[in-house]
């Protein structure tokens, strides 16, 4: 679209002067111009990366038993405490009846045992019961209440299992998965020990691996954000909370683990994406787009515009493009006559679509943004200046 808008408007500039029959030269490249930013720049260490819950367990029966129902499924938000599953269990009844029986006969004996012990140590002082009849009461009165005491215990043990027979849920989350249905035999020694997976999502944790050479610029408090593939556009912030104390020997990596607020739930375990952890900041750095440079041998190169100072004034005119009455691109625009200087860069950080310059330019510094593929060192050319170089609009006029 740039070219077309470019090319109409030279066709403009020519039909202006289609009546001079003066030979006419190749004109002089027409490129477009901008200033160089300057900016703080961040430098990260980034990553791709998974989400994880922030807490998750496996829930199961802690008794024998056959799956009687399950209340839950798959998505469903769930409270602490609250009841998910109910497992019927094989004997567990019939075991708490049996202790029941043997603790009412345990009480019976134990009252039996102390109403004896009483009457003998009433008879004791008359001399009808003996020394060793008393202490044979006495001990016969203490194994039975031992007795009594084993008998609630056993009681109170099957009554927790029975209670065990009803799943809980040991957090506020989701159930991320449903495993078994009714009728499934689970519980210790069965081959189905798990029936839902509980997952709280309020809070992701994100584990960022870190390569050896940038470890030691790592810190626990360093901001991060956190990209998704999901999302595209949006980002989301968190901080370090804990660094990993030792390598992963097959990745030579160490993990940084980044905790994100997730109150809306829009993020969700498993998402894939890619972290940044911020461990410094450029102040002041000069940032380029990244399209605007060359690579040549291994080095980067831009063309700077040649200040007014230092250039000596190009051969070629200016060209005022007239304005077109829809006021669309190109509209009033002047290409400026200007010489070009191939200067090698140092390049810093590495943001994709743009790239911080450590050396070869300055602030103030304006350079080639569109058309450097045909420039050499030198050139004269016929420059755009703040020009979009997709739809040749002013970006001074958009800003506006």
């Amino acid at each position: 679209m740039f070219r077309i808008a470019l090319v109409l408007s030279l066709a403009a500039a020519l039909s202006c002067s289609k009546g001079d029959s003066a030979p006419r030269q190749r004109p002089p490249p027409t490129v477009t111009t901008g200033p160089v930013a300057i900016r703080d720049v961040p430098v990260e260490i980034r990553s791709p990366v998974d989400l994880r819950p922030i807490e998750q367990a496996e829930v199961g029966a802690k008794a024998l038993g056959y799956l009687d129902a399950v209340l839950v499924d798959r998505g469903d938000r769930v409270r602490r405490g609250q009841l998910l599953a109910v497992v019927r269990p094989s004997d567990l009844t019939d075991q708490l009846q049996a202790a029941r029986g043997t603790l009412a006969q345990a009480e019976a004996q134990a009252a039996l045992a102390r109403a004896n012990h009483e009457r003998a140590v009433e008879l004791a002082p008359t001399g009808f019961i003996s020394q060793q009849d008393l202490q044979q009461d006495e001990a016969a009165m203490r194994s039975t209440e031992a007795a009594l005491a084993a008998a609630q215990a056993n009681v109170g043990v099957m009554a927790i299992r029975l209670g065990e027979m009803k799943i809980e849920s040991p957090l506020d989350g989701y159930v991320a998965i449903r495993r078994l249905d009714p009728g499934a035999l689970v519980g210790p020694g069965s081959p189905n020990g798990s029936v839902l997976l509980i997952q709280r999502l309020d809070v992701l944790r994100v584990f960022v691996p870190v390569n050896e050479r940038d470890v030691v610029r790592l810190r626990v408090g360093q901001d991060a954000r956190l990209e998704v593939d999901a999302l595209p556009g949006q980002s989301f912030r968190g901080k370090v909370v804990r660094i990993s104390p030792s390598f992963d020997p097959g990745a030579r990596t160490l993990d940084a683990e980044v905790q994100l607020p997730n109150s809306s739930g829009i993020l969700r375990p498993g998402m894939y994406g890619r972290a940044g952890i911020v461990t410094d900041i450029h102040r002041s750095a000069i940032v380029i787009p990244t399209p605007t440079v060359q690579i040549s041998n291994q080095k980067s190169y831009v063309f700077v515009l040649e200040r007014a100072e230092e250039a000596s004034p190009p051969a070629a005119p200016a060209v005022a493009v007239p304005p077109r009455r829809d006021g669309g691109a190109g509209a009033g625009l002047v290409a400026v006559p200007a010489r070009v200087r191939r200067v090698e860069i140092q390049a810093g950080v590495d943001g994709g679509d743009w790239l911080e310059a450590t050396a070869g330019l300055k602030p103030g510094d304006e350079i080639v943004t569109a058309g450097m593929d045909v420039l050499s060192d030198g050139a004269v050319v016929r420059a755009f200046r703040n020009i979009d170089a997709f739809t040749a609009r002013s970006l001074t006029a958009a800003a506006e």
